[in-house]
Protein backbone atom coordinates (compact mmCIF):
# COMPACT_ATOMS: atom_id res chain seq x y z
CA UNK A 1 0.00 0.00 0.00
CA UNK A 2 1.24 3.50 -0.88
CA UNK A 3 0.86 6.71 1.06
CA UNK A 4 -1.80 7.98 -1.38
CA UNK A 5 -4.10 5.01 -0.66
CA UNK A 6 -3.46 5.31 3.08
CA UNK A 7 -4.42 9.00 2.98
CA UNK A 8 -7.62 8.23 1.01
CA UNK A 9 -8.67 5.54 3.50
CA UNK A 10 -8.20 7.94 6.41
CA UNK A 11 -9.77 10.92 4.67
CA UNK A 12 -6.63 12.99 5.18
CA UNK A 13 -4.26 14.79 2.87
CA UNK A 14 -1.04 13.10 1.80
CA UNK A 15 0.92 15.91 3.47
CA UNK A 16 -0.82 15.32 6.81
CA UNK A 17 -0.23 11.58 6.65
CA UNK A 18 3.45 12.13 5.78
CA UNK A 19 3.90 14.53 8.70
CA UNK A 20 2.14 12.14 11.06
CA UNK A 21 4.36 9.23 10.02
CA UNK A 22 7.42 11.40 10.65
CA UNK A 23 6.16 12.65 14.07
CA UNK A 24 5.92 16.24 12.87
CA UNK A 25 4.91 18.61 15.72
CA UNK A 26 2.33 20.41 13.53
CA UNK A 27 0.15 17.27 13.59
CA UNK A 28 -1.89 16.64 16.72
CA UNK A 29 -0.99 13.68 18.89
CA UNK A 30 -4.43 12.15 18.25
CA UNK A 31 -4.02 12.33 14.46
CA UNK A 32 -0.45 11.02 14.62
CA UNK A 33 -1.57 8.02 16.61
CA UNK A 34 -4.53 7.38 14.26
CA UNK A 35 -2.27 7.48 11.17
CA UNK A 36 0.44 5.32 12.71
CA UNK A 37 -2.07 2.71 13.91
CA UNK A 38 -3.61 2.55 10.44
CA UNK A 39 -0.20 2.26 8.80
CA UNK A 40 0.74 -0.61 11.09
CA UNK A 41 -2.58 -2.40 10.53
CA UNK A 42 -2.18 -2.12 6.74
CA UNK A 43 1.54 -3.11 6.78
CA UNK A 44 2.38 0.22 5.18
CA UNK A 45 6.10 0.70 4.45
CA UNK A 46 7.36 4.14 3.41
CA UNK A 47 9.22 4.47 0.13
CA UNK A 48 12.77 4.79 1.44
CA UNK A 49 14.13 5.92 -1.93
CA UNK A 50 11.70 8.81 -2.06
CA UNK A 51 12.37 9.78 1.53
CA UNK A 52 16.11 9.65 0.91
CA UNK A 53 15.85 11.88 -2.14
CA UNK A 54 13.77 14.43 -0.26
CA UNK A 55 16.23 14.48 2.62
CA UNK A 56 19.32 14.30 0.43
CA UNK A 57 20.26 11.07 2.17
CA UNK A 58 20.90 7.48 1.14
CA UNK A 59 20.60 6.05 4.67
CA UNK A 60 24.01 4.40 4.35
CA UNK A 61 27.47 4.92 5.75
CA UNK A 62 30.68 3.62 4.22
CA UNK A 63 33.66 1.81 5.69
CA UNK A 64 36.67 2.26 3.42
CA UNK A 65 39.21 -0.50 4.01
CA UNK A 66 42.96 0.01 3.47
CA UNK A 67 44.30 -1.06 0.07
CA UNK A 68 45.75 -4.56 0.11
CA UNK A 69 47.78 -6.68 -2.25
CA UNK A 70 46.68 -10.13 -3.40
CA UNK A 71 48.99 -11.60 -0.73
CA UNK A 72 47.35 -9.76 2.14
CA UNK A 73 44.32 -11.47 3.65
CA UNK A 74 44.54 -10.38 7.28
CA UNK A 75 42.09 -7.51 6.82
CA UNK A 76 39.02 -9.66 6.25
CA UNK A 77 38.66 -11.31 9.65
CA UNK A 78 39.57 -8.08 11.43
CA UNK A 79 37.40 -5.66 9.47
CA UNK A 80 34.40 -7.94 9.11
CA UNK A 81 34.23 -8.23 12.90
CA UNK A 82 34.65 -4.46 13.17
CA UNK A 83 31.84 -4.05 10.65
CA UNK A 84 29.53 -6.16 12.82
CA UNK A 85 30.00 -3.66 15.63
CA UNK A 86 29.34 -0.71 13.33
CA UNK A 87 26.22 -2.33 11.89
CA UNK A 88 24.83 -3.12 15.33
CA UNK A 89 24.93 0.57 16.22
CA UNK A 90 23.61 2.08 12.98
CA UNK A 91 20.81 -0.46 12.36
CA UNK A 92 18.45 1.11 14.96
CA UNK A 93 18.87 4.39 13.06
CA UNK A 94 17.69 2.66 9.85
CA UNK A 95 21.15 2.94 8.30
CA UNK A 96 23.03 0.34 6.32
CA UNK A 97 26.77 -0.25 6.03
CA UNK A 98 28.68 -0.42 2.74
CA UNK A 99 32.29 -1.67 2.55
CA UNK A 100 34.74 -0.33 -0.02
CA UNK A 101 37.88 -2.35 -0.84
CA UNK A 102 40.64 -0.89 -3.02
CA UNK A 103 43.62 -2.28 -4.94
CA UNK A 104 46.12 0.50 -4.25
CA UNK A 105 46.40 4.11 -3.10
CA UNK A 106 45.45 5.56 -6.51
CA UNK A 107 42.40 3.32 -6.78
CA UNK A 108 41.38 4.25 -3.24
CA UNK A 109 41.62 8.00 -3.85
CA UNK A 110 39.67 7.78 -7.09
CA UNK A 111 36.91 5.78 -5.41
CA UNK A 112 36.83 8.13 -2.43
CA UNK A 113 36.26 11.11 -4.73
CA UNK A 114 33.44 9.31 -6.54
CA UNK A 115 31.79 8.38 -3.26
CA UNK A 116 31.98 11.91 -1.86
CA UNK A 117 31.20 13.88 -5.03
CA UNK A 118 28.20 11.69 -5.87
CA UNK A 119 27.17 11.50 -2.21
CA UNK A 120 26.86 7.72 -2.45
CA UNK A 121 26.88 7.47 1.36
CA UNK A 122 25.97 9.86 4.16
CA UNK A 123 29.23 9.49 6.09
CA UNK A 124 32.52 7.61 6.00
CA UNK A 125 34.80 5.66 8.31
CA UNK A 126 38.31 5.72 6.87
CA UNK A 127 40.67 2.96 8.04
CA UNK A 128 44.43 2.55 7.72
CA UNK A 129 45.50 6.15 8.27
CA UNK A 130 48.91 7.38 7.17
CA UNK A 131 51.17 10.00 8.69
CA UNK A 132 50.44 12.25 5.72
CA UNK A 133 47.02 11.23 4.43
CA UNK A 134 45.53 13.01 1.42
CA UNK A 135 42.22 11.21 1.95
CA UNK A 136 41.64 13.01 5.24
CA UNK A 137 42.62 16.38 3.80
CA UNK A 138 40.20 15.80 0.92
CA UNK A 139 37.12 14.80 2.94
CA UNK A 140 37.79 17.57 5.47
CA UNK A 141 37.99 20.17 2.68
CA UNK A 142 34.72 18.84 1.25
CA UNK A 143 32.98 19.21 4.60
CA UNK A 144 31.98 15.56 4.39
CA UNK A 145 31.26 13.81 7.73
CA UNK A 146 33.92 11.24 8.51
CA UNK A 147 35.72 9.45 11.32
CA UNK A 148 39.20 7.95 11.02
CA UNK A 149 40.33 4.64 12.43
CA UNK A 150 43.77 5.92 13.35
CA UNK A 151 45.55 9.23 13.89
CA UNK A 152 47.24 11.37 11.26
CA UNK A 153 48.85 14.76 10.84
CA UNK A 154 46.33 15.37 8.03
CA UNK A 155 42.65 16.23 8.10
CA UNK A 156 42.77 19.08 10.59
CA UNK A 157 40.94 18.68 13.88
CA UNK A 158 38.92 15.59 13.03
CA UNK A 159 37.33 12.69 14.90
CA UNK A 160 39.34 9.50 15.30
CA UNK A 161 39.66 6.33 17.33
CA UNK A 162 43.10 4.71 17.33
CA UNK A 163 44.71 1.58 18.72
CA UNK A 164 47.24 2.53 21.41
CA UNK A 165 50.32 1.00 19.78
CA UNK A 166 52.86 3.16 21.63
CA UNK A 167 51.76 1.93 25.05
CA UNK A 168 51.21 -1.63 23.82
CA UNK A 169 54.65 -2.03 22.25
CA UNK A 170 56.34 -0.46 25.26
CA UNK A 171 54.68 -3.07 27.47
CA UNK A 172 55.84 -5.89 25.19
CA UNK A 173 59.43 -4.61 25.23
CA UNK A 174 59.30 -4.42 29.04
CA UNK A 175 58.03 -8.00 29.26
CA UNK A 176 60.78 -9.28 26.95
CA UNK A 177 63.48 -7.41 28.88
CA UNK A 178 62.18 -8.93 32.12
CA UNK A 179 62.67 -12.37 30.53
CA UNK A 180 66.29 -11.60 29.74
CA UNK A 181 66.09 -10.39 26.13
CA UNK A 182 68.28 -7.49 25.03
CA UNK A 183 68.52 -7.90 21.27
CA UNK A 184 64.87 -7.22 20.42
CA UNK A 185 63.77 -6.66 16.82
CA UNK A 186 60.67 -4.97 15.44
CA UNK A 187 59.06 -5.51 12.03
CA UNK A 188 56.37 -3.23 10.62
CA UNK A 189 54.95 -2.82 7.08
CA UNK A 190 56.79 -0.98 4.34
CA UNK A 191 54.20 1.75 3.84
CA UNK A 192 53.68 5.07 5.64
CA UNK A 193 50.94 3.69 7.89
CA UNK A 194 50.51 5.63 11.12
CA UNK A 195 50.28 2.40 13.12
CA UNK A 196 53.77 1.35 12.00
CA UNK A 197 55.16 4.78 12.83
CA UNK A 198 53.67 4.65 16.33
CA UNK A 199 55.00 1.13 16.89
CA UNK A 200 58.52 2.22 15.94
CA UNK A 201 58.23 5.30 18.14
CA UNK A 202 57.06 3.27 21.14
CA UNK A 203 59.72 0.63 20.52
CA UNK A 204 62.62 3.11 20.40
CA UNK A 205 61.41 4.92 23.50
CA UNK A 206 60.98 1.68 25.48
CA UNK A 207 64.37 0.31 24.44
CA UNK A 208 66.12 3.49 25.59
CA UNK A 209 64.12 3.54 28.82
CA UNK A 210 65.46 0.05 29.61
CA UNK A 211 69.02 1.13 28.82
CA UNK A 212 69.25 -0.90 25.60
CA UNK A 213 70.90 0.14 22.35
CA UNK A 214 68.54 0.89 19.48
CA UNK A 215 70.14 -0.98 16.58
CA UNK A 216 68.57 0.16 13.30
CA UNK A 217 69.48 -3.21 11.76
CA UNK A 218 66.83 -4.72 14.06
CA UNK A 219 64.06 -2.42 12.81
CA UNK A 220 62.66 -4.08 9.69
CA UNK A 221 60.09 -2.97 7.12
CA UNK A 222 58.42 -5.77 5.20
CA UNK A 223 55.27 -6.72 3.34
CA UNK A 224 52.26 -7.11 5.63
CA UNK A 225 51.81 -10.79 4.84
CA UNK A 226 53.04 -14.26 5.76
CA UNK A 227 55.80 -13.86 3.18
CA UNK A 228 56.88 -10.62 4.82
CA UNK A 229 57.43 -12.35 8.17
CA UNK A 230 59.21 -15.24 6.49
CA UNK A 231 61.66 -12.91 4.71
CA UNK A 232 62.26 -10.80 7.78
CA UNK A 233 63.34 -13.78 9.89
CA UNK A 234 65.74 -14.82 7.11
CA UNK A 235 67.23 -11.33 7.13
CA UNK A 236 67.53 -11.17 10.91
CA UNK A 237 69.09 -14.61 11.24
CA UNK A 238 71.74 -13.61 8.69
CA UNK A 239 72.95 -10.72 10.89
CA UNK A 240 76.27 -11.10 12.67
CA UNK A 241 74.39 -10.74 15.95
CA UNK A 242 70.79 -11.93 15.42
CA UNK A 243 68.05 -10.83 17.82
CA UNK A 244 66.66 -13.19 20.43
CA UNK A 245 63.13 -11.79 20.08
CA UNK A 246 61.02 -10.21 17.33
CA UNK A 247 57.87 -8.10 17.62
CA UNK A 248 55.65 -8.13 14.52
CA UNK A 249 52.75 -5.81 13.72
CA UNK A 250 50.34 -8.54 12.66
CA UNK A 251 49.87 -12.25 13.24
CA UNK A 252 50.08 -12.94 9.50
CA UNK A 253 53.75 -11.89 9.62
CA UNK A 254 54.32 -14.10 12.67
CA UNK A 255 52.90 -17.10 10.79
CA UNK A 256 55.55 -16.62 8.10
CA UNK A 257 58.19 -16.22 10.80
CA UNK A 258 57.24 -19.62 12.26
CA UNK A 259 57.69 -21.24 8.87
CA UNK A 260 61.05 -19.58 8.33
CA UNK A 261 62.36 -20.70 11.72
CA UNK A 262 61.22 -24.29 11.16
CA UNK A 263 63.04 -24.39 7.82
CA UNK A 264 66.19 -23.24 9.62
CA UNK A 265 65.82 -26.03 12.18
CA UNK A 266 64.87 -23.56 14.93
CA UNK A 267 61.94 -23.39 17.32
CA UNK A 268 59.73 -20.32 17.85
CA UNK A 269 60.08 -19.41 21.50
CA UNK A 270 63.23 -21.23 22.66
CA UNK A 271 65.40 -20.15 19.72
CA UNK A 272 63.69 -16.86 18.87
CA UNK A 273 60.86 -15.33 20.85
CA UNK A 274 57.98 -14.19 18.61
CA UNK A 275 55.30 -11.62 19.48
CA UNK A 276 52.57 -11.65 16.87
CA UNK A 277 51.18 -8.11 17.06
CA UNK A 278 47.46 -7.73 16.39
CA UNK A 279 45.74 -11.13 16.47
CA UNK A 280 42.95 -11.19 13.91
CA UNK A 281 41.28 -14.51 14.71
CA UNK A 282 41.49 -17.75 16.65
CA UNK A 283 44.52 -19.11 14.79
CA UNK A 284 47.03 -17.93 17.43
CA UNK A 285 45.83 -20.38 20.08
CA UNK A 286 46.22 -23.35 17.72
CA UNK A 287 49.76 -22.56 16.58
CA UNK A 288 52.66 -24.46 18.14
CA UNK A 289 53.73 -22.89 20.37
CA UNK A 290 50.65 -20.74 20.90
CA UNK A 291 51.28 -17.23 19.61
CA UNK A 292 51.38 -14.22 21.94
CA UNK A 293 49.92 -10.99 20.60
CA UNK A 294 47.49 -8.12 21.04
CA UNK A 295 43.80 -8.83 21.34
CA UNK A 296 41.43 -6.05 20.33
CA UNK A 297 37.77 -5.74 21.32
CA UNK A 298 36.68 -5.19 17.73
CA UNK A 299 32.90 -5.09 18.09
CA UNK A 300 32.93 -2.40 20.80
CA UNK A 301 35.50 -0.53 18.71
CA UNK A 302 33.08 -0.66 15.80
CA UNK A 303 30.24 0.73 17.89
CA UNK A 304 32.49 3.56 19.11
CA UNK A 305 33.40 4.50 15.54
CA UNK A 306 29.72 4.43 14.59
CA UNK A 307 28.78 6.63 17.56
CA UNK A 308 31.42 9.18 16.58
CA UNK A 309 30.23 9.27 12.97
CA UNK A 310 26.55 9.50 13.89
CA UNK A 311 27.37 12.46 16.15
CA UNK A 312 29.17 14.24 13.31
CA UNK A 313 26.30 13.58 10.91
CA UNK A 314 23.79 14.91 13.44
CA UNK A 315 25.88 18.03 14.01
CA UNK A 316 26.04 18.67 10.28
CA UNK A 317 22.27 18.27 9.98
CA UNK A 318 21.79 20.75 12.81
CA UNK A 319 24.27 23.20 11.30
CA UNK A 320 26.44 23.29 14.41
CA UNK A 321 30.20 22.61 14.79
CA UNK A 322 30.99 18.96 15.44
CA UNK A 323 33.01 17.92 18.45
CA UNK A 324 36.32 16.35 17.42
CA UNK A 325 35.84 13.06 19.25
CA UNK A 326 39.25 11.43 19.78
CA UNK A 327 40.01 8.26 21.73
CA UNK A 328 42.89 5.83 22.20
CA UNK A 329 41.69 2.22 22.20
CA UNK A 330 43.60 -0.21 24.45
CA UNK A 331 45.57 -3.19 23.18
CA UNK A 332 45.41 -6.15 25.52
CA UNK A 333 48.22 -8.70 25.56
CA UNK A 334 46.99 -12.23 24.98
CA UNK A 335 49.78 -14.34 26.43
CA UNK A 336 50.78 -17.45 24.54
CA UNK A 337 54.01 -19.44 24.72
CA UNK A 338 55.86 -18.02 21.74
CA UNK A 339 57.72 -15.33 23.71
CA UNK A 340 58.31 -17.01 27.07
Amino acid sequence: MGIKRLAQDLGLSIATVSRALNNHPEVSAQTRQRVQDAAQARAYAPNQSGRSLRKGRHNTIGLMLPPKSSNENYTWSLFLTLAEGIQSRIAPADLELVLFQNRDDADEMARLKRVVERRLVDGLILAGTRRKDERLDYVAAQGFPFVALGRSSSGGEHAWVDLDFEVGVAQVVGNLVARGHQRIALCTPQDDAMQGHLMRKGYRSAMRRHGLVVDNALIGREELSERGGYLEVRRLRALESPPSAVIFQSDCMAIGAYGSLHELGLQPGPDMAIFGGVLTGELARYMHPSLSGFSVDLRPLGTRLADALLARMAAQDAGVPATAFQQLWPLNILQGKSDI
